[in-house]
C-alpha cells in the first residue's frame, strides 16, 4: 500500500518505476489489500487530496466526527470533536481492499510504470552511480538497475536486511486480534478508543454493510498467552468476551467477520538511507496500532520522499536524502513517544496510577487546550508540512 502511494504520488514526474510486489492483487494472501481496515488522519486526507485521490475515496469512506478515550472501570472520558478543531471531520475509515482497488486504477493509467508481480528481490548491490536488483520472478531472475530503490517492504524488511540497516525491536508481549462487527446501534461517526488491562480496544465507525447494518472495524489489543484460547473461540464466544471488554455503547453486537492476529513491536530502522536506498513505512517504523498513526506516518514518508525527488531528481540522491531523514526522523520520534507512552501508561494495574489516569483523562476533556494538542497529533497535524501535507499538489 506504501509503494503503491509512492508510485502514485510521483504520477506526474515523467520517471520510469517499477514496482515489485511479492504477491498478485487479488490473490488471497495480498497482506495489504484485504478485509481489514485503516483509520487515515485529517491530514492524510489532505495528501490524498493533493494526490487526486479523494474523489474516488470520498464516497467509500466513513467520516470520524468524533473520537471518544475512556479508562475501562474508571470514570475519566475524553472527547475530540470535529467542530471545535474547525474541521469535516477528525479521520476517515477505509476498508484496505477499497484503497488497493482505488490505487490499482492509478497505477494501470500510468504508462510509465511497470508492476512486477508475483515478485520478490532476492540481492542487492549499489555503485556510486546505480542500484542493482536481482529479481526472482515466474518467470526466472534477472536484473533491474535504477538510480534509487525504495524499500517499502514491512516491518521484516528484506531490502533493508540486504543493504546493512540496522533496527531496534521492542516486544510489547501484546498480539492485535483485527475483526469488522456488525452492531445492534449507529455508531454516530463516532471512534472509540478504550484501554483495558490487556491493552487498548478500538472501535473504528465503517459504512454500511452487504446487510444495510451498522459496522465497526475493531482492533482489540490482548496479551500474547492469550492468543491460542481467543482465536479458538466460535463467533458467539468471542462476541460475548469482546461485548464484556467494550460494553453496550453501541449496543448488541450482531455479528463478526473473519478475525485476524497480528504480534505487536516497536520497530525502528537505525537509518532511513543508505547510498541510493531509502526505507519508508514500516519498513522504517513499525508501530503499535494505538490512536491508528501507523498508514498515517507512513503516507507522510511518501509525502516528502515524492516532493524530494520532484524538486531534486535521482540521478544524485545523496544531495538531498540526508535531509528528508533528518526532517522523517522528527515526526517518526515524535510517534514513537506519543504511541509507546500510551501503551506503557494504559497497560499498567497499578492502583495510583489507574486513578491518575482517570483524572488526566477528565483534564483533557474539561481544557479546550489540552484537546486541541490532542486532537492535532491524532490527526497528523504536528511539525513541518509538506506539500502534500498541506494539500498542494506537486
Amino acid at each position: 500500500m506504501v509503494g503503491a502511494s509512492l508510485a502514485v504520488a510521483l504520477k506526474d514526474s515523467g520517471m520510469s518505476i517499477a514496482i515489485i510486489e511479492a504477491f498478485a492483487w487479488k490473490s488471497q494472501q495480498q497482506p495489504s489489500f484485504d478485509d481489514r481496515s485503516i483509520a487515515l488522519s485529517y491530514g492524510s486526507k489532505k495528501i490524498l487530496a493533493a494526490m487526486s485521490l479523494w474523489p474516488e475515496i470520498a464516497s467509500r469512506c466513513q467520516a470520524i466526527k468524533t473520537i471518544h478515550v475512556s479508562d475501562k472501570g474508571y470514570l475519566g472520558v475524553t472527547r475530540l470533536r470535529h467542530d471545535e478543531e474547525n474541521v469535516e471531520a477528525l479521520g476517515y475509515v477505509i476498508e484496505n481492499r477499497i484503497m488497493g482497488e482505488v490505487l490499482q486504477a492509478q497505477l494501470q493509467s500510468m504508462p510509465h510504470v511497470d508492476v512486477l508481480m508475483p515478485a520478490t528481490v532476492s540481492e542487492v548491490n549499489q555503485s556510486a552511480e546505480t542500484v542493482t536488483l536481482t529479481v526472482d520472478h515466474d518467470s526466472g531472475s534477472y536484473q533491474l538497475q535504477a538510480s534509487l530503490l525504495v524499500a517499502a517492504d514491512g516491518a521484516m524488511s528484506r531490502v533493508r536486511e540486504m543493504v546493512g540497516i540496522a533496527h531496534r525491536k521492542s516486544d510489547y508481549q501484546q498480539s492485535a486480534v483485527i475483526a469488522n462487527v456488525s452492531l445492534e446501534k449507529n455508531h454516530d461517526s463516532v471512534a472509540y478508543e478504550r484501554f483495558t488491562e490487556s491493552g487498548p480496544l478500538a472501535f473504528l465507525p465503517m459504512t454500511m454493510g452487504a446487510d444495510n447494518k451498522p459496522r465497526c472495524s475493531v482492533v482489540w489489543t490482548i496479551k500474547r498467552e492469550d492468543e491460542a484460547s481467543l482465536m479458538q473461540l466460535d463467533d458467539a464466544a468471542f462476541l460475548q468476551q469482546l461485548q464484556q471488554r467494550f460494553g453496550y455503547r453501541l449496543g448488541r453486537l450482531v455479528k463478526t467477520g473473519v478475525r485476524n492476529i497480528y504480534p505487536l513491536a516497536l520497530t525502528e530502522a537505525e537509518q532511513l538511507v543508505k547510498d541510493r536506498v531509502v526505507v519508508i513505512g514500516n519498513a522504517a517504523h513499525g508501530l503499535h496500532p494505538v490512536s491508528g498513526q501507523g498508514f498515517n506516518l507512513a503516507l507522510r514518508d511518501v509525502a516528502l520522499l515524492a516532493e524530494k525527488i520532484q524538486q531534486h531528481g535521482v540521478s544524485n540522491p545523496a544531495r538531498w536524502l540526508n535531509d528528508y531523514a533528518m526532517l522523517r526522523q522528527k515526526d517518526m520520534k515524535r510517534v514513537f513517544r506519543f504511541t509507546d507512552t500510551l501503551v506503557k501508561l494504559f497497560s499498567n494495574n497499578f492502583m495510583p496510577l489507574a486513578h491518575a489516569r482517570a483524572a488526566g483523562l477528565m483534564m483533557v476533556d474539561c481544557l479546550p487546550s489540552l484537546r486541541h494538542l490532542l486532537a492535532k497529533q491524532s490527526m497528523g497535524l504536528v511539525g513541518k508540512m509538506s506539500r502534500l501535507m498541506r494539500g498542494v499538489s506537486l
